[in-house]
């Protein structure tokens, strides 16, 4: 059942497509307020992992656990923050961050609170009766980031949220979310490409091997927060732990 203080246990985790098993024998554990990056080659089953963990998939063998319970339909407490926005175009901006809080059945004045305060957040006051196409990618993406944080969850579920931005834009964002971060502790599990992202963003990073994918090494990353992405490429630790980071997937590369 996973030891005290654990928000997410997977365990023995399988998921196959035909003959393809995308991964196998997966273990992991995300502990409450940890942010757990997950990162390896392409195909090797993040996004996969990612949306069982919602209920999105189901698991072939194994078990996922959130707070003790095995995961068989999406919970109210867990948002996900998808790559590519998810935002619908016939909305404004303010409807999309509704979305989710009137489903969940706030009333009126709740719902109108809880978009107020986190447009704020993702600062795009001014914004809120924008289309999506009459904005940025960035822009999108905090749209997405802030409809997820008004469902006021204890666990955030983000696949590669930054991952189709130029890399101005992703440094801006990676920064917004450690500050949104250390306003609004998350335990949150963060899938991601880089490697860099991963040592800004995450308390611990597990490398996968390639598929089927299972944990290569989990690695602690012994830097301080209050983080920014700049302090991080700064501080004595970064290049140890890209360099492990870059190691690991080079191994698996030439496997």
């Amino acid at each position: 059942m996973g030891s005290v203080g654990e928000r997410i246990v997977v365990e023995g985790a399988c998921k196959r497509y035909g003959a393809v098993t995308v991964f196998e024998d997966l273990a992991l554990s995300v502990r409450d307020g940890e942010t757990v990056c997950i990162l390896g080659p392409s195909g090797c089953g993040k996004t996969t992992l990612l949306r069982a963990m919602h209920a999105l998939i189901p698991l072939d063998d194994g078990r996922i656990l959130i707070d003790g319970h095995s995961v068989t339909s999406p919970r109210r407490n867990v948002a996900m923050v998808f790559q590519h926005f998810g935002l619908m175009p016939w909305k404004r901006v303010r409807s999309n961050i509704a979305y989710g809080v009137e489903l969940a059945g706030l009333d009126g004045g709740q719902a109108r609170d809880r978009v107020a305060k986190y447009t704020e957040m993702v600062g795009l006051r001014g914004f809120e009766d924008h289309y999506p196409y009459q904005l940025s990618g960035g822009m999108q993406q905090r749209v997405g980031l802030a409809r997820a944080l008004a469902m006021e969850p204890d666990i955030l579920l983000m696949d590669e949220p930054f991952g189709s931005l130029d890399a101005q834009t992703r440094e801006i964002l990676q920064d917004e979310l450690l500050r949104i971060h250390a306003l609004v502790p998350h335990t949150m599990v963060f899938i991601t490409h880089s490697i860099e992202e991963a040592i800004a963003i995450g308390d611990r990073i597990v490398v996968l091997s390639a598929r089927p994918g299972t944990v290569r090494e989990i690695i602690a990353v012994d830097i301080p927060r209050p983080r920014t992405v700049d302090s991080v490429i700064k501080h004595p630790r970064f290049v140890d732990l890209r360099d492990r980071c870059w190691r690991l997937l080079r191994e698996n590369a030439a496997a």
